[in-house]
This record gives structure tokens, C-alpha cells and sequence, in this order.
């Protein structure tokens, strides 16, 4: 079997109409699968995945490399799913669909929208003596040098974070903040948040950048004034075998949601992390921040 064709008949098994509401192929995110599983089997029509990184994925659909034709895409990637839409891989969503979804969660251009959001709270050890902690930038004081931890600045959820201090601050106050947390971590950063929370466990370090993903976990979180985020984004191929399917397919998964605004939001539009992506990844690599 090709590598990351997970296929086929996720069809609601107690659907009141025994006919499908159509065949759809989707890529999906790696980290996602388990979450497409679970959730499309729910849908009514027969799904084929295909799974892969979030860069491959968004790279094969921008260049028509994808096989089978893909008809949805969905990224846990705010840079990803922003991409395929700036490169015009993907097709304008219906207005009915779009309403689904706060107006700072979808795309001005309306190729792509926000299922879902990560934010990147401050989580800080039970009773650990350290000072209140209230914005991203004070984890760079001088007194929690040794005491931070953080996962690779390759992360998506990292690279939004980066991204939005940069539109917020500015790429020289931003730089000097992420300068300061390198001077303060405990130990290099981390391949994966698993891997940072058993470092905290194991009490290598204090307070770290973790997703609110990460609640029960012996942590404190602590939303700052803004908090950022990176989102579980969808859309539709421009070159959709099944483009009717796909849009009804969107909106499925969207049909149970309200439109939300994230608590302690900046209020920019999202896709200005996607934007700044390459500033963020250059302002890491300036600070050292792997």
C-alpha cells in the first residue's frame, strides 16, 4: 500500500439515508489522522485520507503533484493551509460556509478557514518560586535563567507564535525577546512537547511555552494579554475531482461550530502568521533559537 494512503469507507453506519453524500479524498496532516478518523467516520461520506507532513501535503497540492487528486486539504499548520491559498491552490469557500467561522479565523480571500485552534499558554510548575509571569516576553527575566524550557522553534505552533510577536512588536523587539528566552532554557529545545513535559517532570525545568493541549499536566497555564495561536486549517483543492462534494464536506465539519473569537486574542487575522512566516523562521535562526 502507497505510504500514507489510509483510505476508504468512512460512512456513518446509522445514516437515515442509506445513499453516501459523496466520495471525498483528503489530505490530512500527519498529527491529525486519529482526530480525521474519528471525526469523518461521523460524516455520511465515503472518505479516502492520504496522510503526510503538513509541508508535503500543502506542496504536492500547490503543484498538482497529488495523487489521488486531492479534494480537501486540512493542515495543523496555519503556514501551510495560508500557502496553498497565497499560491492559489486553493478554491474560494461559499459565504454560508465562511459564516461558520469568526471573521479573524478564515481567510480575507476566502480559500481557507480555522476548524480548529492550539494556543501557546505559559505553563509554570505547581508552587515553583518563580515571578508572576504574565506576557511570552517575561520569560526572558533574569530570574528564571536555567528554568526554561521550550520546544523546537520549527514547531508550528512556535512559528505562529514568533510570527505574531513580530507583527505585534516589531522584528527588533520581538528578536530581543526571543534572544532572552535562549539565554534562560535549562536545556536545548525540544523535539516535541512530550518529550519537554517529561523534561519537567523530571524537574530540569520551571516554566515553559506549552500548548493549552497540554492542560493536566502538573502545569499551571497561564494565558498571556494576547495569547497566540496556530490553527487546524481547511479548504478546497483548486483542482477538486469532487468539488461539490468537498465544499458540502467543509461545511459539514464546520456545521456544529459557532463562530468563536479565541479568549485573549490581538484580534489580527490569523493568516498574518502564515505572512510572516519566513521572518519568524530567520528571527529564530538570528537568535539562536533552534
Amino acid at each position: 500500500m502507497k505510504r500514507g494512503l489510509l483510505v476508504a469507507a468512512l460512512l456513518l453506519a446509522a445514516c437515515s439515508d442509506p445513499a453516501p453524500r459523496g466520495s471525498v479524498v483528503v489530505y490530512v496532516a500527519d498529527d491529525l489522522a486519529k482526530y480525521a478518523n474519528d471525526r469523518f467516520a461521523k460524516s455520511g461520506f465515503v472518505v479516502t485520507l492520504v496522510t503526510g507532513s503538513n509541508a508535503e501535503l500543502a506542496d504536492k497540492v500547490i503543484k498538482k503533484q497529488d495523487s489521488p487528486r486531492a479534494d480537501v486539504l486540512l493542515t495543523s499548520s496555519t503556514y501551510d493551509i495560508w500557502r496553498a491559498g497565497d499560491q492559489g491552490a486553493l478554491r474560494p469557500l461559499e459565504q454560508a460556509t465562511l459564516e461558520r467561522v469568526a471573521t479573524e479565523n478564515r481567510d480575507p480571500d476566502k480559500s481557507w478557514v480555522a476548524l480548529g485552534w492550539v494556543s501557546a499558554t505559559i505553563g509554570v510548575v505547581k508552587d515553583a518560586e518563580v515571578p508572576l509571569i504574565m506576557a511570552y516576553q517575561e520569560l526572558g527575566s533574569p530570574q528564571l535563567a536555567g528554568q526554561l524550557c521550550l520546544t523546537s522553534s520549527a514547531l508550528p505552533l512556535n512559528r505562529a507564535l514568533i510570527a505574531m510577536l513580530i507583527a505585534d512588536l516589531g522584528v527588533k523587539p520581538a528578536e530581543r525577546a526571543v534572544r532572552s528566552w535562549t539565554r534562560n532554557l535549562a536545556l536545548p529545545p525540544f523535539p516535541s512537547e512530550s518529550a519537554l513535559l517529561e523534561a519537567v517532570a523530571a524537574g530540569t525545568c520551571k516554566v515553559a511555552i506549552i500548548s493549552d493541549a497540554a492542560a493536566g499536566t502538573g502545569l499551571d497555564q497561564i494565558y498571556p494579554e494576547p495569547t497566540y495561536r496556530n490553527i487546524r486549517g481547511i479548504g478546497v483543492s483548486r483542482h477538486a475531482q469532487n468539488a461539490d462534494a468537498a465544499h458540502a464536506f467543509v461545511d459539514w465539519l464546520l456545521s456544529d461550530l459557532t463562530p468563536q473569537k479565541p479568549e485573549h486574542s490581538n484580534g489580527r487575522n490569523i493568516g498574518i502568521a502564515g505572512w510572516r512566516n519566513e521572518d519568524a523562521r530567520l528571527l529564530a535562526e538570528r537568535a539562536g533559537y533552534r
